[in-house]
């Protein structure tokens, strides 16, 4: 195993959209973009990054909310980010969203990392809202694996009411044929002012899942940051003890001394190369 992953001083997130987003998940409503650093123009990224950077930060995570068409508006950004990749040393990690093939082209030589929304099965896909057909979640991924940046990291989201365990089987076999760089599982946090405040989250019922996944993965699976807080001890217990996931997000910090984790100051999706520098 490679261990636990919790950003806090080399690795942060900056929102290309401040708060905004046109959509509305059940299961997030901005409450989770509203945290992160807004940066909403070329220049103001640029000022940030090279501030950020002068204080230690050395991974980037490029996120922010997404238009009706489940995209993140972020090409007037890559020529500023091609720009500070040259200049800085520097890792950058994208939540880009669906994008057209000429964009994700454009993002092979200035994107290190792809953290993908796999929102393709019929629970995932109802809960984003968007102004487009399903299949476009599975031609955007094949894209990114076939022309864009060398690490394309697809997640599932896990605890989706409206899914089954066939719906996620389907999702993890399809990504498993495209054989990715790796597979990152999230699980739904219940969060308050959104309509997912109530929703149960059944911890035996994700341990099949992550086993699955694992399997057809063959191990290249990551726990990622986002489950709730309420299961983490166990969940992260458990997926350690049979070996399911090589990386855990913010590991239970109980879990991180019973494990012995090393753990790195970056996004669970940092490839192995540039592990020691997060360290």
């Amino acid at each position: 195993m490679i261990g636990g992953f919790t950003p806090k001083f080399k690795f942060t997130t900056i929102s290309l959209t401040g708060n905004s987003c046109s959509l509305n998940c059940f299961y997030c409503g901005t409450k989770y973009i509203s945290s992160m650093e807004g940066a909403t123009t070329p220049e103001h990224f640029e000022k940030s990054l090279r501030r950020l950077f002068s204080q230690g930060v050395k991974g980037f995570l490029v996120s922010g909310g997404f238009d009706e068409h489940g995209k993140l508006r972020i090409e007037p950004f890559l020529s500023t980010m091609k720009k500070l990749k040259k200049e800085l040393d520097i890792i950058i990690n994208v939540h880009p969203g669906l994008q057209s093939r000429e964009t994700i082209e454009s993002m092979k030589d200035v994107v290190d990392i792809v953290d993908f929304e796999f929102a393709y099965s019929p629970g995932a896909y109802s809960a984003k809202g968007i102004r487009e057909d399903r299949e476009r979640y599975l031609e955007t991924l094949e894209d990114f694996i076939n022309y864009g940046p060398e690490y394309i990291v697809p997640h599932i989201m896990l605890g989706i009411p409206r899914d089954n365990e066939e719906d996620i089987k389907d999702e993890i076999d399809l990504i498993s044929q495209l054989k990715p760089y790796l597979l990152n599982f999230l699980v739904l946090i219940p969060t308050s002012g959104t309509p997912s405040k109530a929703v149960r989250i059944d911890l035996k019922g994700l341990i099949p899942l992550i086993q699955y996944g694992s399997l057809q993965m063959k191990g290249k699976v990551s726990l990622g940051c986002m489950r709730p807080y309420s299961i983490k001890e166990s969940l992260d217990r458990i997926v350690i003890e049979r070996g399911l996931v090589e990386r855990i997000a913010n590991p239970h910090h109980k879990v991180i001394k019973e494990f012995k984790l090393p753990v790195y100051d970056a996004c669970c999706s940092l490839p192995e190369k540039y592990l020691e520098e997060f360290r």
